[in-house]
């Protein structure tokens, strides 16, 4: 092969590579569609090159049990097999993929994510409300002009609506309502009838739940309001396409809108210009939201943005590659708030760090799907939480605590798994706290438990000695040795490796050490 032949068999290859490696995916399961963005990072800018959009309705999918319905369930599998073809070739790091409140909700949620993992070909993280408005703001924030306009932002879901409060990329107050446009259309217009009556009392609905936020959200205040989701994109074309708004939303044209339902009298028969025919069953429950939010927070003007939680997923993802990981901050400010010994915890966190090293190829916990280095490296520094209530089963009060905190950044996956590691990070193994996570989770995670209670031991006398701990495993037996006589010089420790010993042999492992 020529040299110059070789040079555009490597240009080629780098191209190729570039073609895929800077491909990102954001998939949004929402309560009443599912949401494909596919984009290209350009120049650290991102270039969107194909969307795709699903009328799946999981909310009207749930029975009175709270089970999603055999058809729920094959409809939103189906549709993840078609996303999947999309995204077939994109780096596993590259694609993110959430479930919100229908999924949050579903009692037989768990059967569903395992069904869509395979579907899927990727995981699919169930993220708490808070987190769905952390990502709202941050994907509309990034389709607006720079300015220094404090805004608010509002997402009318099929299951929850959320408001939130920032400024630039910072947000300041996020909240999330138990209100959506499936879930009131469902209880006050189910029947597809419109009427004065019931448009009042889906209002007034709507105004109670508001109530409590009401607020801390004037208070705060802002110079501008967005609206975000298909709901306030679909209200806002119909009050373009009627003349009933001359820029933006107004409670004016909302009215407006009502009273032209109203007139209908029943959803089906309304023939409004602007109205699409996939909105018909949903309008009724999100119009409501909307003129209870303007009546109730006094908004005069909104402005309908393009970008929203699909957008912040991308945007999110990037961060994690290439700058902040807001979940580094999030375990920060948790520290912080629970005044953990931090130097321990780094110190525990160094040495787990090395032990997972050594055995990350022989557990196979490598992963394209989850980094499982960084979920060690939050429980080492996260592990002290607990103290902060009470020395006194202090491992229970740390898996509480992060299992239950909304913590920016974490989806409701990776909290129960930091909750488990947590609480196994020392006495008797709970072995019913990893069955309870999600494969291939289980198993990975009671391995790191492992590597976290030998870094704990070692580091018990906290005198920040940092040994360089050299691990053997071989099947269910694991070797830990020392130079230079280290454990000699550290009797405590050697104490604990021997209760450590009997502690794992229970679990079912053999742990020797010198």
């Amino acid at each position: 092969m020529t040299e110059e032949n070789k040079q555009i068999k490597e240009q080629t290859s780098e191209q190729t590579n570039d073609s895929t490696d800077n491909l990102y995916a954001a998939i949004d399961l929402g309560s009443n569609s599912f949401h494909m963005i596919i984009a290209r990072e350009v120049h650290g800018q991102m270039q969107v090159i194909d969307k795709h959009k699903e009328m799946v309705r999981l909310r009207s999918g749930l029975d009175e049990k709270g089970h999603l319905t055999p058809e729920a369930f094959e409809a939103g599998i189906a549709c993840l097999e078609r996303f999947g073809q999309l995204i077939r070739n994109i780096s596993a790091q590259n694609v993110r993929a959430v479930g919100t409140n229908t999924l949050r909700n579903a009692k037989n949620s768990r059967d569903f994510l395992k069904a869509a993992r395979k579907a899927l070909g990727h995981e699919i993280q169930i993220i708490a409300g808070q987190e769905e408005a952390r990502l709202i703001y941050l994907g509309v924030a990034h389709g607006l002009p720079q300015s220094d306009d404090q805004r608010l932002v509002m997402d009318i879901g099929g299951g929850s609506t959320e408001y939130i409060i920032g400024q630039h990329f910072q947000y300041q107050h996020l909240t999330s309502t138990e209100m959506g446009c499936v879930s009131i259309s469902q209880k006050y217009f189910k029947s597809g009838e419109l009427s004065e009556k019931a448009f009042h009392k889906a209002i007034e609905a709507c105004r109670q739940i508001l109530l409590p936020h009401k607020n801390i959200l004037k208070k705060l205040g802002w110079d501008i309001a967005y609206g975000a989701s298909g709901t306030i994109k679909s209200v806002g074309a119909i009050l373009e396409e009627n003349g009933w708004s001359e820029s933006g939303i107004t409670l004016k044209g909302l009215l407006k809108l009502k009273q032209a339902l109203i007139d209908a009298e029943h959803i089906d028969q309304a023939d409004i210009p602007g109205f699409k025919e996939e909105r018909r069953p949903v309008l009724a429950g999100g119009l409501a939201i909307l003129i209870a939010t303007f009546e109730e927070l006094k908004i005069k003007q909104m402005q309908v943005s393009q970008n929203a939680l699909r957008e912040g997923l991308i945007f999110d993802s990037l961060g994690r590659l290439f700058a902040e990981d807001v979940r580094e901050s999030s375990v920060k400010s948790m520290q912080t708030w629970m005044k953990v010994d931090t130097a321990q915890a780094n110190h525990i966190a160094q040495t787990a760090r090395k032990l997972y090293t050594q055995a990350r190829n022989i557990w196979q916990l490598r992963n394209e799907d989850y980094d499982y280095a960084k979920l060690l490296k939050w429980a080492a520094e996260l592990h002290e939480v607990g103290i902060a209530i009470s020395y006194k089963r202090y491992r229970h009060h740390s898996a509480y605590i992060i299992g239950n905190a909304d913590l920016p950044g974490f989806s409701q996956q990776e909290t129960q798994m930091l909750a488990a590691m947590l609480l196994n990070h020392r006495g008797k193994l709970n072995e019913e706290s990893f069955k309870t996570l999600p494969e291939p989770h289980d198993e990975k995670v009671r391995l790191l438990t492992l590597l976290l209670r030998l870094a704990v031991r070692i580091h018990r006398g906290r005198d920040y000695e940092q040994p360089d701990p050299i691990l053997d495993i071989e099947a269910d037996s694991l070797h830990l040795s020392f130079d230079d006589h280290w454990l000699d010089k550290h009797p405590l420790t050697a104490m604990d490796l021997k209760i450590e010993a009997k502690r794992l042999q229970a679990a079912g492992f053999k742990l020797t050490f010198q």
